[in-house]
């Protein structure tokens, strides 16, 4: 890099890097290793993956808080069968039958992330994949928050401790395995080079290695979760304007402009697909949905920084946390910083304090997360934002982990700071052995206070349960049926983000996980007019339906429920998929209008009740 400056000099215990500006050294391999090595076993204890039995199931599946770990199996299926290439329009050929599912309306960035993904299942299957794809994104953001830490100078304890606490941050466990693409928060503590270079002496000198670097970091960045795309482009504004203003020259803005149109080059790139289908096909409204109030139920709570997760170690922090979900009327996705990170951001408090009572002035972190909080907090600019329509960025919360990477990389500099400082008043073996206590015992206190608790053998066994079922179920509906026969699924849901009582949003892409010969009728994005037709069959399906309190079940219309099924015929489907879940009665009312119909075959059951389904191996009383 250029514009180094000289080392600092070197305290006991470890060296710093050769210079402030350098990356890793020979020296640092094996910190970094056994960096790698705890977080791989403290990710191996939180999910309970120690056999390769354990690793070929999902580390969830139909958990209510978590059932979007379906959606991203099914992207990820979908990719390895070819049909979710990046940049390209997505027509996914199994899902969304007779037509196939459209994917373009739903603006997705991380497609590169789902294929990785799905390189990985050709190797060691779906669900393991999905479990490795989580670990190394814990892998990624320890071993990028150590090298950053490094390059800033800090020594390689306190960059070993900061790197721990960052690579197990309770954000990660919160967010994986259903939203795994955003647990990929790798990349956050690069930008804290990237603002701290614009914001100060001699900033991005136009084609220097400091500008190209940043330059990549905004490309990176671009292509993975707008959120942090958001983010790194407002703090990167802000910080050049900043030294804009004080050298009073705002030509020293051109590399920074540069810097977030690299970003927002990434950001059209990954979205040209979906603009350019919405070009030829038109827009549709419908498709995403954005509602002002989760802009409000999601923000960022400071309170939320603080409350540990119920899954925590200690007995009375899980039911502090459970109590304080019960009684609080917005949610969250993860905020909890750890008590290290407490510590950390408590640090920063305070040396921001001093430095305004001292000089007038506080340090650039401080400032970076008082905007965070005063940005992306309940209430705050991005809910005015929100009132006048700007509803994309819905889930504030999610800033938290760049609090936490800003903090633990300022009590990281502190603490080295600090023991360069006092290197020349104490004996060297006592500052070693001072260190290497608190190093443990910090590290300690992230194991014990981030990871959360080992799944119960219970939960283990349910997941392994549904997981088994859901196979066998498919395997046998797809021994009775040819080789590209549609199944139609009632409920009728909208794809995405459309639960409906009893039934998850992406429920009904269970099936096609599991099978690869069979077409199924959910999938396709919401909102255009070429799928309404469901929507008719389930209305006709209904009319006339009444229930029947005596007999515990609804007692549908034969000549309505004919209609219904004869419309599904002429489509060209020859099974019915029942998620029993979706109806009052678990479905009993409708099989029995469908044996009065003559569709008297027993129905194909899942071992665990929930799916079912029935050949339509009959005609309808219309064809007789």
């Amino acid at each position: 890099m250029a514009d180094r400056k000289p080392a600092a000099p070197a305290s006991s215990g470890s060296a710093p890097p050769s210079s402030v500006g350098s990356w890793l050294e020979r020296a640092d391999m094996l910190p970094m290793l056994v960096l790698l090595g705890l977080v791989t076993l403290a990710w191996c204890a939180a999910n309970g993956k120690w056999t390769a039995a354990q690793w070929a199931m999902p580390a969830a599946y139909l958990e209510p808080e978590k059932c979007d770990v379906i959606h991203a199996l099914a992207m990820m299926k979908a990719a390895g069968e070819g049909e979710f290439v990046p940049l390209a329009w997505k027509q996914v050929s199994r899902l969304g039958a007779p037509d196939g599912a459209n994917w373009n309306d739903w603006p997705l960035l991380e497609e590169l992330q789902i294929v990785f993904f799905a390189l990985l299942a050709k190797i060691v299957g779906l669900f393991a994949a999905l479990n490795l794809g989580m670990l190394i994104g814990h892998w990624l953001a320890a071993a990028t928050f150590y090298a950053v830490a490094r390059y800033l100078g800090c020594l390689r304890p306190w960059a070993f401790v900061g790197g721990l606490a960052y690579g197990l941050a309770p954000f990660l466990f919160a967010q994986s395995p259903h939203h795994i693409t955003t647990e990929y928060v790798w990349h956050v503590p690069l930008f804290i080079l990237v603002w701290r270079w614009v914001a100060t002496d001699p900033g991005l000198p136009w084609g220097s290695r400091r500008f190209w670097f940043s330059i990549g970091v905004a490309v990176l960045t671009g292509l993975q979760s707008p959120y942090f795309t958001n983010l790194l482009c407002q703090l990167t504004l802000l910080g050049g304007a900043a030294r804009a203003w004080r050298r009073r020259s705002f030509a020293t803005l051109k590399p920074v402009l540069a810097v977030i149109a690299a970003a927002a080059v990434a950001f059209v790139l990954m979205n040209l697909d979906t603009w350019t289908y919405r070009m030829a096909n038109g827009a549709n409204q419908g498709a995403v949905v954005r509602e002002y109030k989760w802009l409000e139920i999601y923000g960022l709570k400071l309170v939320d920084l603080v409350i540990p997760p119920i899954t925590h170690h200690s007995a009375g922090f899980a039911k502090f946390a459970a109590e304080h979900r019960a009684g609080a009327p917005l949610l969250d996705e993860g905020s909890y910083l750890g008590l290290v990170g407490i510590a950390s951001l408590a640090l920063l408090a305070v040396t921001a304090a001093r430095g305004m009572v001292d000089h007038g002035r506080m340090p650039a972190a401080a400032w970076q997360v008082l905007w965070i909080v005063l940005t992306f907090s309940t209430g705050g600019l991005n809910a005015i934002f929100g009132a006048f329509g700007f509803t994309l960025f819905r889930t504030g919360c999610r800033y938290s982990v760049a609090i936490l990477a800003i903090a633990l990389m300022h009590a990281v500099e502190w603490l080295s700071e600090r023991q360069r400082a006092g290197a020349g008043r104490g004996a060297s073996e006592t500052t070693q052995i001072g260190t290497l206590t608190a190093v443990i015992g910090l590290s300690l206190l992230v194991l014990w206070d981030q990871v959360p608790r080992s799944p119960t053998v219970e939960q283990a066994t349910l997941i392994a349960r549904q997981v088994e079922a859901d196979r066998s179920f498919v395997a046998e509906i797809e021994t009775l049926l040819p080789a590209g026969t549609m199944v139609f699924q009632f409920p009728v849901m909208e794809f995405p983000e459309t639960p409906v009582p009893g039934v998850a949003s992406y429920d009904h892409f269970r099936p096609y996980l599991h099978g690869d010969r069979l077409r199924y009728s959910f999938g396709s994005m919401k909102g255009r007019p070429r799928e309404e037709w469901q929507k008719g069959v389930q209305q006709k399906l209904f009319e006339g339906a009444v229930p029947d309190q005596q007999a515990q079940k609804i007692r549908f219309s034969i000549a309505n429920v004919n209609a219904a099924i004869d419309e599904i015929q002429k489509r060209g489907f020859k099974a019915i998929y029942i998620n029993r879940n979706g109806f009052p009665d678990r479905g009993q009312g409708l099989f029995e209008a469908l044996a009065e119909l003559g569709f008297d075959t027993p129905p194909v059951m899942s071992p665990l009740g929930d799916l079912s389904c029935v050949m339509l191996d009959k005609p309808s009383l219309s064809g007789k």
